[in-house]
């Protein structure tokens, strides 16, 4: 049996309609919040909300009527510092928060390039760093939550950003749970993969918090220490090994070469993580060689913020009372 090019086509989009119907939900929805531009993300999703995007997108927004001039940079583990803090030390009442998940050197580095080539002078700025900042693990994977911005990546084509996130709405049925979510709701055990904890971000200056934390640690905060979110630790803990190769000083030198330039305020915080191991030596040496001992603070190892449990969310990230307290004695 013939069928007439009308009929073909027809039917296709009977048969298709399933795929059309998702195809348009992800255009209309935007469940990663990539395709349209947004005033505010308010609180998210940590494991399906691109913390790049949301940083980049509010800085572009925002950045005509504040002209931001400091930064602070970082992974997530930034987010102990936090801007409203920071503006009392800086005397800048709108700085910028510009982290990203498990960002690294390079990240930071295409960050501040990209702050330049919009025209802003960086007067202050943090750069807060550990082990993970040196680490290529998630460089060239599909992680949504990880992709970096085409507008400041160069490597990064922008068909293949948009169609990284696409993909990602079928996979492992995601976008079963995001409509269950959406329709009922209510979250079920087996959206975990893609729905876990609630964090907030703030507009303009982008901090990051965790309300979900605090909230169950005024529920019970004795409770909330128990649990695995606080894995072992031994006694003595090991030196991490060398973490910064060859590779990475073209962009600790183009960052230090940017700050110079703009005569930058600058310091280099090398966070006090849970886990008490102590910062390699020869990699406090280069970060010295490249900023300045007078600019490079080492918060890690055991020390006044590392012994205190209490200080920490979880086994990644520290309270913003750490924060403040770090950013009191560096500026002092």
């Amino acid at each position: 049996m013939k069928f007439t090019f009308k009929q073909l086509i027809i039917r296709l989009l009977i048969f298709g309609s399933p795929i059309w119907f998702l195809i348009i939900s992800y255009i209309v929805f935007d469940p990663f919040h990539v395709i349209y531009s947004y005033d505010a993300y308010g609180s998210n999703f940590l494991k399906t909300y691109n913390r790049n995007r949301i940083s980049t997108e509010t800085f572009l927004r925002n950045n005509p009527k504040y002209k931001f001039s400091s930064f602070i940079f970082g992974s997530s583990r930034s987010s102990a510092f936090l801007t409203k803090d920071w503006s009392t030390f800086i005397k800048d009442p709108s700085p910028y928060h510009f982290d990203a998940f498990n960002d690294n050197i390079s990240g930071i580095a295409g960050k501040i390039k990209f702050i330049e080539k919009q025209g802003n002078k960086i007067s202050n700025a943090i750069l807060v760093v550990d082990n993970d900042t040196f680490n290529e693990s998630f460089e060239k994977s599909e992680s949504i939550v990880h992709l970096k911005d085409y507008r400041w990546e160069d490597s990064t084509n922008v068909f293949q950003y948009h169609l990284t996130f696409f993909k990602s709405f079928f996979k492992k049925q995601y976008f079963i749970s995001f409509f269950d979510l959406k329709i009922f709701k209510t979250f079920r055990p087996y959206m975990d993969e893609f729905f876990k904890f609630k964090y907030y971000y703030t507009s303009p200056s982008n901090d990051f918090l965790f309300p979900e934390n605090i909230e169950l640690l005024k529920k019970d905060s004795l409770a909330y220490y128990k649990n695995d979110w606080f894995p072992y630790k031994p006694e003595n803990p090991k030196m991490y090994e060398e973490a910064i190769k060859e590779h990475h000083l073209k962009d600790l030198r183009l960052i230090a070469d940017t700050f110079e330039s703009n005569q930058t305020n600058f310091k280099i915080i090398i966070a006090p993580l849970y886990d008490q191991r102590v910062f390699n030596v020869n990699d406090r040496a280069l970060l010295e060689k490249y900023f300045g001992k007078e600019n490079v603070f080492d918060y890690s190892g055991k020390n006044e913020f590392t012994n205190y449990l209490g200080n920490y969310y979880e086994g990644s990230h520290f309270k913003p009372v750490v924060g403040r307290k770090i950013m009191e004695q560096i500026y002092q």
